[in-house]
């Protein structure tokens, strides 16, 4: 391994719905000057893109199909080539499955996996109260429209629940994340490079707690 590969952040968030994944990911990329890549995003911006790659994802996650493992492997590696991750990156949702997880062994192990840990009952009492702007995307909470109107204070476009943001929606999601999700933290569980961090505390706590680690 090059001297360079090892001075690399080489980070593997996983989490469930509601844990404060993506908010994390957020910080610590700023804090370590790196970029957060989301294999979501990657896909979003296939289809956006109208790509003959985004035509086909989706179609798989309209009919309900995970994007299989070659595809996001592919787009994966591609992205992580760029210029800006030479010196590191942070991977949101990458690996979903102990599949992904044990084939990125040959060409991708992390210098850090952290792990978020949350009970459902908590993640679903923080995803009902997540509230979004229709054009900004500007994130807040259903406390925030309450005492401010549902105006975004950014663009003054506005505020609103997204559709699968209801309990039924989100909870079908949290089962899919411990049937499919739950045994990647098995896989990683026992290494030295495996920390587990409360989610249900503050966002500043659990950052400052992550920060330490690193």
């Amino acid at each position: 391994m090059s001297q360079e590969l090892e001075g690399q952040h080489r980070l593997i968030l996983i989490g469930p719905q509601g844990s404060g994944k993506g908010t994390q990911a957020e910080l610590l990329s700023v804090y370590l000057q790196i970029p957060t890549i989301s294999t979501g995003q990657l896909c979003r911006s296939e289809i956006e893109h109208g790509t003959e790659l985004g035509k086909k994802i989706e179609q798989w996650v309209r009919g309900g199909e995970l994007v299989p493992d070659d595809v996001i492997t592919a787009m994966l590696k591609k992205r992580i080539a760029d210029y800006d991750a030479q010196d590191g990156f942070i991977l949101d949702g990458f690996p979903r499955t102990v599949a992904q997880a044990e084939a990125s062994e040959s060409w991708m192990r992390p210098t850090k996996v952290i792990v978020l840990e949350i009970n459902d009952k908590v993640a679903v009492a923080r995803m009902t109260s997540r509230r979004a702007c229709t054009q900004c995307r500007f994130k807040t909470t259903a406390e925030y429209v309450a005492k401010h109107g549902d105006e975004c204070p950014r663009c003054f476009g506005k505020i609103v629940q997204r559709d699968d943001d209801s309990p039924e929606v989100i909870q079908t999601r949290l089962d899919m994340y411990h049937r499919v999700t739950q045994p990647v933290i098995n896989f990683y569980r026992d290494r030295d490079e495996c920390e587990r961090f409360n989610g249900a505390l503050s966002i500043p706590l659990v950052f400052m707690e992550i920060a330490h680690v690193l």
